[in-house]
């Protein structure tokens, strides 16, 4: 902004000097000639070529046909240099005929930067073109502008110096592109020689033998001299002298360069300070508690003040546990190489509270606050608690219009009940005072704002009770509405209007308007590949309309929201006239393409066959290698579309084939057998048509293992989706795949009719979903819930092999309890239904020839209503029932040998409690409950098989990390005790 407003006053400096009437014109004539008349052609010279860009005309206001105004020309070039695009703006007037004048803007544009190139001695130890280029671009983003070449330059030189090259040469240079009005921005680099480390001499006496210092500091004599590098090197030695008990260490490094800075002198001043040894004596303390009420090891010191902090926190922790004579007093015992800090605790008695009595409250029921109180017979008395309690009896009494409400707290003297305990009497003295109710709201001053629209701000009303916060609310309140309709300048004073004996309230809001303020021009600045009809389309406001300062909030959240650009800011441009504005909306774009990669190990329980297990299933967990790549480009062609291609892979190990001793049809390479796959390309549209609606086009190739099959599918699916409300979502789709099944684990007795109708299936169907979500946040929600629901419809109408409706329901919740250290409880119920449309279905032997009965003709089986494996309802394993191996939960009709075929009938129940402990973990307790059945008519809740467990959660930067093991509650002949599970996110 520095640089545009330098600009600007380079402009001025032109219209102050009258350049634009010095230009050469077929008549000369004095200013004088040339004010007041008529404006016949405005022409825009763009770095040389004619332009008549709709931005650029827009937001001129030197209009055809309107009097050259001096006014209006300034604000024309106020207007360009805000939209960040120029250099130079400058204007020039010719006379034209009949009397008018001919204005023409020369442009000279920014040429914004839309790659950075680096050359010369690149390939010198130390250096990282990539390193150089993140210094360049996280400091001034990806399009720098070229005014900034040697600021640019300087942030070179000094990454290059962090690596040792205090002497480098960096040049910039520059090569415009005028086809598209850019730059390509070049940086010799000329590093120079490296500085190295010379002599090093060490003061004072460390702790460890001065050979062992250098060595973990790696200071050597010749090695190249990197000062951010050696900082944090002693960083790392000083936080490990502090785990070994010398809090006190410090290492202080001074530098004197040689030989014109090729060489570093470093001076090592080491104070290794005593070993501190910490001794609570007297009585205990959690062991957990002890660094966080004794931060000596954090605060890196021990001295008196922070010893006499920590005495006080111990005591303070001791009273809030009811020790209210707790004592904590510190010693200091120096010897030659050691401080022992010793900390005597002594809780004393432990007051309970063994009656509260509490009077006065004859307006509110005991009932309505007792509850909710901390003090209660049997708990710890602590004093905090009786501050909270009184700041609660009378928040609640304001509330009702008491506003003279008193709470008084006294504590009978303490009786010895043993010991070590004691017993307290507590007295709560409430004095309510007298009840202000509102009687008349009067609303004077303003004379643009009806009162029916103010009125509506307001909390108080006539007969309700008074309340000091509600008056301050409604206040502000009411000026926030005046400041959304552009009264920027209003004020609103209010008098409480008490009566005599407070026992009525006649609030007045007297109002000062102000002038209202309007939006001239919006002028959108820094969108090099973004379209400005995508801004405008997000702005929340418009010209001509108030300066709303919730509408300028709004469009700064919606702008940000789209995920294109690193910042965004909205300011005001004060206008010559004092009743508009013109709205800057600056954006630096984010960079377009993205690029993720990931790899790591992936490990399952899964059920298996052999050849000798006659076919039943037996469980083996497996481990995998497993590898993601992805890779996006947004804001494709300027319009917030998206492109985006997803793959992962997952190779399973030969040795764990499977199905032993049954045909795989799938590839196998090298030492690995089966491999996982998925490739998904997305393509998304927001607002298909300008309208309301965001389109996606998703294609998928993958080949997944389930436990009873494997699958190869192909598809693709066309989406329209709308936010309806706030937390409201609706989407449709169309989709169609092909769907091929792989190793087959079920007996030819038991799959009878499915491997006919759908080893190879072609699916065509529609899908409805609609999505009700209020939840805190969408990876580890703590609050609020979530309603789901899904309709899909396959028919043979619309090009499908088999038809069926299908559709599923998911609800959640998310609470935190009250008083237990931020513990979620989170609860989960999911349905699935499912049924087949009959169809005919020819059948087939073995090698897939048809089957022909005695006359020779095709034999039928009829009325066939099962539906593709891939489409079945499956429970049992991670996010269903965890006590149970993937897919392996089921019924006899759902599953034979062991092995799952699915249903068309789901019911799963889950419930967690989410116990924060230390350091970003978490442990959980879970129940969950859930079956799988053959037909949606035969769910009943009788047959749901239950699991209970623990698990452990850790919130890592890119969101939890999970532990969860399940046992089952009733275990049946033949099945595990047990299943665990690792996976990252909640479990829902």
């Amino acid at each position: 902004m520095h640089n545009g407003w330098r600009r600007l006053a380079h402009a001025f400096v032109h219209l102050c000097i009258l350049a634009f009437l010095s230009a050469a014109v077929p008549v000369r004539a004095s200013v004088d000639d040339y004010l007041g008349q008529p404006v016949s052609s405005v022409r825009f010279v763009l770095d040389g070529r004619d332009t008549a860009e709709p931005a650029l005309v827009q937001v001129v206001e030197t209009m055809v046909g309107r009097p050259l105004s001096m006014v209006e020309v300034r604000e024309s070039i106020a207007h360009l240099f805000s939209l960040g695009r120029f250099e130079d703006v400058r204007v020039d007037a010719v006379a034209a005929g009949g009397g008018g004048v001919a204005l023409r803007y020369d442009l000279i544009p920014v040429h914004p930067v839309y790659r950075i190139d680096f050359t010369g001695s690149l390939r010198q130890p130390g250096i990282d073109v990539g390193e150089l280029r993140r210094a360049v671009t996280d400091r001034y983003g990806t399009s720098p502008s070229l005014g900034r070449q040697g600021e640019l330059a300087q942030v070179i030189r000094d990454a290059l110096r962090v690596r040792g090259y205090r002497n480098s040469v960096v040049t910039p240079s520059a090569e415009i592109v005028h086809d598209a009005e850019r730059a390509i921005l070049r940086f010799n680099v000329e590093p120079g020689v490296r500085t190295t480390i010379g002599e090093v001499h060490v003061q004072g006496t460390p702790s460890i033998p001065e050979a062992e210092l250098l060595d973990r500091l790696k200071l050597t004599k010749g090695l190249p001299y990197e000062p951010d590098d050696l900082a944090a090197r002693i960083t790392r030695f000083v936080e490990d002298r502090r785990k070994q008990g010398y809090y006190e260490a410090r290492v202080l490094p001074t530098v004197a360069f040689d030989d014109a800075e090729r060489v570093a002198n470093l001076t090592l001043v080491v104070q290794p300070g005593p070993r501190v040894r910490v001794v609570f004596t007297g009585d205990s303390l959690p062991n957990d508690r002890r660094a966080e009420l004794v931060p000596i090891e954090r605060e890196g010191s021990a001295d008196e003040d922070l010893l006499e902090d920590s005495s006080n926190r111990i005591e303070e922790y001791l009273h809030e546990q009811g020790y209210r004579d707790a004592k904590a007093p510190h010693t200091r015992q120096a010897t030659s190489d050691e401080l022992v800090v010793t900390f005597d605790v002594h809780r004393g008695a432990l007051y309970r509270i063994d009656r509260l009595e509490i009077t006065g409250a004859a307006s509110i029921p005991l009932s309505e606050f007792q509850p909710a109180l901390r003090m209660h017979e049997g708990a710890p008395y602590a004093a905090s608690n009786q501050d909270a309690d009184r700041a609660l009896i009378e928040g609640m009494y304001r509330l009702r219009g008491f506003t003279a409400v008193r709470t008084d707290v006294t504590v009978d003297p303490q009786y010895a009940g043993g010991g070590s305990q004691a017993g307290v009497i507590i007295h709560l003295a409430i004095t309510e005072g007298p009840r202000t109710l509102v009687g008349t709201v009067r609303i004077t001053g303003n004379m643009l704002v009806p009162e029916t629209l103010l009125r509506q701000t307001l909390g108080l009303q006539p007969g309700l009770p008074y309340f000091d916060a509600r008056l301050r609310g409604d206040r502000d309140a009411m000026q926030q509405l005046y400041a959304n309709l552009g009264y920027r300048n209003a004020s609103v004073d209010v008098d409480p209007g008490f009566n005599a004996d407070r026992t009525e309230a006649n609030p007045v809001f007297t109002i000062r308007e102000g002038p209202r303020l309007l939006v001239d021009h919006i002028l959108i600045a820094g969108n090099l590949r973004t379209r400005a009809e995508i801004i405008e389309r997000e702005l929340q406001i418009k010209s001509g309309e108030p300066l709303s300062a919730g509408a300028i909030n709004t469009s700064r959240s919606r702008l940000s929201a789209l995920g294109l650009f690193r910042r965004v800011d909205i300011t005001e441009l004060r206008h010559g006239d004092e009743t508009t504005r013109d709205l800057l909306v600056t954006v630096e774009e984010a960079p377009p393409t993205t690029v993720a990669y990931g790899g790591g190990i992936e490990g399952r329980l899964r059920v298996v066959r052999s050849a000798a297990d006659n076919g039943v299933a037996s469980e083996k967990f497996e481990i995998a290698p497993r590898a993601s790549f992805e890779i996006g480009r947004r804001n494709v062609f300027g319009k917030n579309r998206s492109v985006n291609l997803v793959t992962s892979l997952s190779l399973h190990p030969r040795d764990s084939p499977f199905f032993a001793g049954q045909a795989n049809t799938s590839t196998s390479t090298g030492s690995f057998g089966f491999p996982e796959y998925r490739v998904q390309a997305t393509y998304r549209e927001p607002h298909l048509f300008d309208t309301g609606f965001d389109a996606l086009v998703t294609g998928m190739v993958e080949q997944q293992i389930r436990s009873s099959f494997n699958f190869a599918r192909k598809s693709v699916t066309a989406q329209v989706s709308r936010l309806v409300a706030r937390n409201v979502a609706l989407s449709g789709s169309y989709q169609l795949q092909f769907t091929k099944l792989l190793d087959v684990a079920i007996l030819e007795t038991d799959q009878a009719i499915i491997d006919q109708v759908f080893a190879n299936v072609r699916l065509s169907s529609f899908v409805v979903t609609g999505s009700y979500d209020t939840r805190n946040d969408q990876v580890d929600p703590t609050a609020g819930g979530y309603l789901g629901l899904s309709g899909q419809v396959a028919g043979r109408s619309i090009g499908s092999d088999v038809g069926f409706a299908k559709s599923s329901f998911t609800g959640q919740i998310f609470h935190l309890l009250p008083h237990a250290r931020a513990t979620v409880f989170a609860a989960q119920a999911r349905l699935g239904l499912a049924r087949g449309f009959p169809r005919d279905v020819i059948q087939t032997d073995a090698a897939g020839q048809t089957v022909l009965d005695a006359n020779g003709q095709p034999v039928a089986d009829h009325d066939v209503e099962q539906l593709p494996e891939p489409e079945r309802f499956f429970a049992g394993g991670d996010a269903t029932v965890r006590g149970f191996a993937l897919d392996t939960l089921g019924q006899t009709a759902t599953i034979k040998n062991g092995f799952p075929i699915g249903g068309n009938g789901l019911v799963i129940f889950n419930a967690e409690l989410r116990v924060p402990v230390r350091g970003g973990f978490q442990v959980v307790g879970f129940v969950d409950t859930g079956n799988v059945f053959e037909k949606a008519a035969d769910i009943a809740l009788a047959d749901l098989r239950t699991a209970v467990g623990f698990g452990l959660r850790y919130k890592s930067p890119v969101g939890p990390l999970r532990f969860d093991m399940g046992f089952k509650v009733h275990r049946e002949p033949g099945e595990g005790p047990n299943a665990w599970f690792v996976s990252f996110g909640q479990a829902f």
